[in-house]
């Protein structure tokens, strides 16, 4: 039955030709329950699988919440184990591998945990790769219903898939009543709807449509009397179907030939739809009342298996029950296997006419049963979160077992499971410091490091058991730096160190972690000690783990404190050979690679070093959230570095929707600053240089970061005319002292120091300006490394006016692939010829520099070129910057021109970035572009222009 919608049935019938044409689109659904949600998508939707796509459905129930990513997992084919049901054998094998990665990471057997891993998040990410990898198979459909009470991850990882929707053959459809009202509902609702999202308000059906679905119901149009009554629904299509199914089943209609009329008195009719429905069950025999009451328990949807497991009857038993429940139409077939209830008023009518006390005991019941037939940890939790608080010693037993699987998938409900069994336990009971434990590691997981520590010092304090102490210490050494509480965490890992009978594993991973904590202190020589100990120690005992982090806190000594980039290097090579595929460190593997990388960078071995942040892209959504930021930052930086600043600027923003520490993010906007500053974006770079003037140069793993905010800082009050204070500027961050000794000069420094040279020699600061090239020719001896000689050279030759070492400058920086630098080599030389009266060496050179900076869109760095030459009658004349069409495949780079070819071979963008060892969030960025520069709608539409090539 559907009437009265006419026009949203064609609206998403539309929707699904579109997204055949391989144009992506959303729907956002809304109305009262009952209004015809599910029954409208239903029908616009029923010839989607006939017409070649695929149609992925869940509804979401109030339970959802609590368990991250469930109902998207059950939407795209996981059932109420979390396992995917085998694919067809023509799915590509990256889809099965998908599937069979999801279900790895989220139900595989865990090794113990040392470093705290968010499996839910590193789940989304596979979940949003995995549709873009069906979509590539054929159009994708994906529904949600119910979104209210959908969990918050699988609204994120829809909101991440609304951003995609120009790229993809997909159809978002999403319902949801307007009741509760949820922020990430909401946040979802707003970005389906600024990525062009369709929205349908289903509003109550009129007396015309009223009387239609009785027509159709019961075959005739109602009389007077009975069209009068239909008004007490209201309009809501299931309140009036209740309402005529009780009038069938009392037998209160008179049907003559032309219409159906109302028998009796209208008062002792139904008032509401509760009232209905409750008549509808009452009409059920005592033995089917009794097992939807179990069902109710078990849910919305539920099993036969399930419902016999609670019961202890056979599934032969039930069949008798089950088939009158459907018959009745309580309860209809859900796919799968499993049953659901018609609607989720019936199920809640059922559940909470029972007894308060009922229902908890039935839960307590059940929770048990089912994990006597080894239930997922999920179905037997849902279970004891609405049984009776009060812990029994079966439940404790079984949360003290359940809870590290329970605290990687859903951290809340482990939390709350973990503080009952606690609660239910004297403080003399040996078990309370295992759940207390396991709370801090789930209060970790969540991010709550207050709990953390408010649970984990007094189990330190208090236990006897060594191997207890050295995993609580672990815990709060991760805890509390990311408090900024660096020096109690440097406390904490003595106290459990000076421990009589440590296990040797704990001994080394604690220093390791200790030495960590020094060196963010500032404290170097202790934790260089402290590492050498670890290293030592973990060798001993074979622990990768605390090898792994005793070298990369030597990398990062070397690198930043020692400036020994190539004994960095060294350090960050021999932890990674040690480390291996051990599937515990990759977050330590991402640290070391962007660190190997960087520093490789800084050895002029700009080919390995692009190779290293290749091999990064392609690890990358294999970390966690935090680290996954933390490398995408320094990917940046080194896109920075070599000129591909659209993808430093794709990573950047991808970046800055991930978690970092505070302390971090700060930071965050340094290389976005540089690029601003340069293609002369004076809102970004007025925004990402908010406070600059409060920030100072450290020896840490910022340092990079803040040297390129601090130098935009510097640049923009050159861009403002300004030339005095932008000196002024740059030595207070590398000479805050003002000795022209240049105390702070880090290890990537030196590419900066020309532009002090140039400043002083226009404001007239010659001793500033030797000063500057000294120190820069000091480093170059120091350290064997390209970068810093083409600096020094570069300074050199602004000194003694020589175009030709300038020029010499920019070709070595040309030859490391620092692009940028350069340029403004080039622009330097340029100058020094026209001042030298070689216009024609001078205008070539000028051009040469005005390409690259046309390469690189740094248009102020255009600006301020035209504008020196000009004073010396050079002019480009009709030649501008060289630049690539805005539009058409010529517009396209030689990587979107690649990936467009991909992208007409049928390729997802995770298989792309794949193939070509790139961030999967990059290709997306390059797929944008294309679009974008070819006019495109769709990857259909690519494909066509690839094809017309």
């Amino acid at each position: 039955m559907f009437v009265g919608r006419e026009d949203e049935l064609q609206l998403l019938q539309e929707l699904v030709e579109q997204v055949r044409a391989g144009k992506g689109a959303a729907a956002w659904v809304a109305g009262d329950p009952g209004i015809g949600k599910s029954t409208l998508i239903a029908a616009g939707l029923a010839t989607a699988e006939r017409q070649g796509c695929q149609v992925y459905s869940a509804t979401a129930h109030e339970q959802s919440p609590i368990f991250p990513l469930h109902v998207l997992l059950e939407a795209l084919g996981a059932d109420a184990n979390g396992s995917f049901a085998e694919t067809e054998e023509t799915d590509p094998d990256s889809t099965r591998a998908s599937r069979a990665e999801i279900v790895s990471l989220l139900y595989g057997r865990h090794a113990e945990l040392v470093t705290p891993r968010d499996a839910v998040s590193v789940v989304a990410e596979r979940l949003v790769a995995l549709v873009h990898r069906l979509c590539a198979i054929s159009p994708v459909v994906l529904v949600l219903d119910d979104a209210q009470w959908a969990d918050e991850a699988s609204l994120g990882v829809l909101l991440r898939l609304s951003r995609a929707l120009r790229q993809l053959p997909l159809l978002l459809v999403v319902a949801a009543r307007s009741v509760p009202s949820r922020p990430e509902v909401v946040a979802l609702r707003e970005a389906l709807a600024g990525a062009g999202a369709f929205a349908v308000e289903l509003c109550p059906v009129g007396s015309t449509e009223a009387a239609e679905m009785v027509r159709q119901l019961i075959g005739l149009p109602p009389g007077p009397a009975l069209a009068g009554q239909l008004t007490a629904a209201g309009g809501n299509p299931l309140y009036l179907r209740e309402l005529i199914d009780a009038l069938v089943r009392e037998s209160r209609l008179n049907l003559d030939a032309e219409q159906v009329e109302l028998l009796g008195h209208s008062s002792d009719l139904p008032g509401t739809l509760p009232a209905a429905i409750r008549g509808r069950l009452r009409f059920l025999s005592e033995p089917t009342t009794s097992a939807l009451r179990v069902a109710a328990v078990l849910g919305p949807v539920f099993s036969v298996a399930d419902l016999g497991i609670v019961t202890g009857q056979r599934a032969t038993d039930l069949i008798e029950v089950v088939g009158e429940a459907v018959d009745a139409g309580v309860v209809t077939e859900s796919g799968s296997g499993a049953l659901a209830f018609r609607h989720g008023l019936v199920h809640q009518t059922l559940y909470e006419g029972m007894p308060a006390s009922l229902r908890a005991a039935l839960h307590r019941q059940a929770a048990e049963n089912l994990a006597g037939a080894g239930a997922q940890a999920e179905r037997v939790a849902v279970q004891l979160l609405a049984a009776p608080p009060t812990a029994d010693a079966w439940m404790i037993d079984w949360v003290a077992g359940a809870a590290p699987g329970l605290s990687q998938r859903a951290p809340k409900v482990a939390v709350e499971l973990l503080e009952r069994a606690r609660d239910g336990l004297g403080w003399e009971d040996p078990r309370r410091e295992h759940l207390d434990g396991d709370l801090a590691m789930a209060q970790l997981l969540l991010g709550d490091n207050e709990q953390v520590v408010r649970l984990a010092q007094p189990v330190l304090e208090y236990t006897r058991d060594p191997a207890m102490a050295g995993r609580i210490a672990w815990t709060l050494a991760y805890a509390l730096p990311r408090m900024g509480r660096l020096e109690q965490a440097i406390e904490v890992t003595d106290q459990a160190l000076a421990r009589e009978g440590l296990p040797p594993v704990w001994s080394a991973r604690l220093r390791a972690r200790r030495a960590m904590s020094l060196f963010a202190v500032g404290r170097y020589e202790a934790a260089w000690a402290e590492a050498e100990r670890a290293e030592a120690e973990g060798n001993q005992v074979g622990d990768r783990l605390a090898v792994g982090y005793s070298l990369y806190t030597r990398a990062e000594l070397e690198f930043y404190h020692r400036r020994n980039v190539a004994a960095g290097k060294a350090a960050a090579d021999r932890a990674l050979v040690m480390l291996g595929d051990e599937p515990q460190a990759i977050d330590l593997v991402l640290l070391l690679m962007v660190n190997l990388g960087g520093a490789l960078l800084a050895l002029g071995m700009y080919a390995e070093s692009d190779h290293i942040y290749v091999q990064v892209a392609a690890l990358m959504e294999r970390g966690t959230p935090p680290r996954q930021a933390h490398a995408r930052v320094l990917s940046a930086v080194s896109s920075f570095y070599r000129g591909r600043w659209d993808d430093a600027l794709a990573e950047l923003d991808i970046a800055a929707q991930l978690p970092l520490d505070a302390s971090y993010r700060r930071y965050l906007g340094g290389p976005a600053a540089q690029m601003a500053v340069h293609r002369d974006d004076r809102a970004a770079a007025d925004r990402y240089l908010r406070g600059a003037e409060d920030v100072k140069l450290t020896d840490s793993e910022v340092r990079i970061q803040v040297e390129c905010l601090l130098v935009a800082w510097a640049l923009a009050a050159e861009r403002d005319a300004n030339p005095a204070e932008a000196l002024n500027r740059l030595l207070k961050a590398f000479d805050p002292a003002g000795t022209l000794e240049f105390s702070q000069l880090g290890v990537t420094s030196t590419p900066w120091l020309p532009d002090v040279v140039r400043l002083a020699l226009t404001a007239g600061e010659p001793a500033v300006a030797i000063a500057a090239a000294k120190v820069c020719a000091r480093e170059a001896d120091s350290q064997a490394r390209p970068t810093p000689k083409a600096a020094a050279q570069h300074c050199q030759g602004l000194l003694d006016a020589d175009p030709s070492a300038v020029r010499a400058a920019g070709e070595l920086f040309r030859s490391i692939g620092f692009p940028l630098f350069s340029a403004q080599a080039l622009e330097n030389a340029a100058v020094l010829y026209a001042e030298k009266g070689d216009a024609k060496a001078a205008r070539s050179t000028y051009l040469e520099a005005i390409d690259s900076y046309g390469d690189l869109g740094a248009a102020w760095d255009i600006i301020r070129t035209d504008a020196r030459l000009r004073q010396h009658n050079i002019r480009r004349g009709t030649r501008g910057a060289r630049r690539r069409p805005a539009a058409g495949w010529e517009a396209l780079t030689p990587t979107e021109q690649k990936i467009a070819h991909l992208v007409a071979g049928g390729q997802s963008n995770p298989d792309i970035a794949g193939q070509m060892l790139l961030s999967r969030y990059t290709v997306e960025s390059h797929v944008s572009h294309i679009l974008t520069k070819l006019d495109a709608r769709s990857r259909v539409e690519i494909a066509r222009a690839v094809a017309g090539r």
